[in-house]
């Protein structure tokens, strides 16, 4: 509230044309009512001009120095063409009040003298001519009324520059607090870096053990732990890169998918109906080529239409995994294949479709070099 008294105001409010209403609302029904002319006609005339004294209240915010100039011209007018039989102080004095606040509360220190000054003046010239001489007391009410404005003004500076500094504050808070992250989120660049070093020497170690031609039980055995170590290695590294990760990011964290599964995701891109089969020997495979084998399996079945007949079956071979889908072909369903095949070469796998009658059929086959 302190704010709207104290700021500049960019235009006429309702307030001030209330006031102004008011003003001249009052000033028209005294000057009617006790007017000493005996004919009514003066009084008529002179409430047209009197507006020059009461309209200017409206700018009172917006450019009080102007306003109270105004006011007094208006004053000085209406007093030199009707002299003082049409006018009366229980106008005039009060809006000298408001003159005087509004150029205390608005404005700089030299500029709120200058409107006070004005506010005296058409309490001096109200005085001289209706009072005959200085109205003191009138004159002591306006001072006040300017000291309050300036209390109000000085307030409102007040809340302004708390404001700015809780702004500030605020703003430097917010700084180092991204300060912190960072300083926290380089920690745990340098603790990733140490973890592969560590664990690419502990796979370079085991590598060098395990690489004996007599010896294949063994060499397969180590390959199946350097895998297994491989696997711990990257769920370490995704978890420290999900702490360095934005807050804005949304990319999941959680173990990549594997064929595993595949059952969950067939039920939920085609429902209950659809049916897997799973043919050889079921084993862990590399991770490069479990992951790929999901998505491809992904991409087929965006190829495929909703329907009962959805099939996927999925085959262990010694030195590969095969993935057949088939089932009723979509509309998008020759750049679900491309994208499907664009996966398959990243594993020096192939993939082969056809579409003969609406109905849709992909194998897919990926080398596996690692064999349980």
């Amino acid at each position: 509230m302190i704010k709207t008294m104290t700021s500049p105001g960019g235009r006429i409010s309702k307030l001030d044309v209330a006031i102004a209403v008011v003003f001249s609302g009052l000033g028209a029904l005294l000057m009617y009512v006790d007017h000493t002319d005996p004919e009514i006609q003066s009084s008529l005339l002179a409430l047209p001009v009197f507006l020059l004294v009461t309209v200017p209240l409206l700018w009172r915010r917006v450019a009080p120095i102007a306003a109270g100039t105004a006011a007094l011209v208006g004053l000085l007018v209406h007093l030199a063409l009707f002299g003082t039989e049409v006018i009366r102080c229980g106008i005039v004095l009060p809006e000298a009040f408001v003159f005087a606040f509004a150029a205390g509360s608005r404005l700089e220190l030299r500029n709120a003298r200058i409107g006070g000054g004005i506010a005296l003046a058409l309490i001096a010239t109200e005085g001289a001519y209706f009072l005959g001489g200085f109205a003191l007391l009138p004159a002591v009410v306006a001072v006040a009324v300017w000291g309050t404005g300036r209390v109000v003004r000085s307030r409102g500076d007040m809340i302004e520059k708390l404001e700015a500094q809780t702004s500030e504050l605020r703003h430097t808070r917010d700084e180092r607090a991204k300060m912190e992250v960072a300083t926290d989120r380089a920690r745990l660049s340098t603790d990733l870096d140490e973890l592969l070093k560590r664990r690419l020497g502990e796979l370079a170690r085991l590598a060098d053990a395990g690489a004996d031609p007599a010896d294949p039980d063994g060499t397969t055995a180590t390959l199946v732990d350097i895998e297994r170590e491989s696997r711990s290695t990257l769920e370490e590294m995704r978890a420290v890169v999900g702490v360095l990760r934005d807050d804005s990011d949304v990319a999941p964290v959680a173990p990549q998918p594997t064929l595993v599964n595949l059952e969950a995701l067939l039920v939920r891109a085609k429902g209950a109906d659809a049916r897997l089969t799973v043919e050889g020997s079921p084993r862990v495979l590399p991770a490069g080529v479990e992951l790929s084998a999901y998505r491809i399996a992904e991409h087929l079945l965006a190829a495929l239409d909703d329907a009962p007949d959805v099939e996927v079956c999925v085959r262990f071979a010694d030195d590969a995994v095969e993935l057949k889908v088939s089932g009723p072909a979509s509309r998008g369903a020759k750049a679900a294949f491309e994208r499907a095949r664009e996966r398959a070469q990243l594993q020096q796998g192939t993939l082969r479709t056809s579409t003969r009658g609406g109905h849709a059929e992909a194998v897919a086959s990926l080398p596996v070099l690692v064999t349980v």
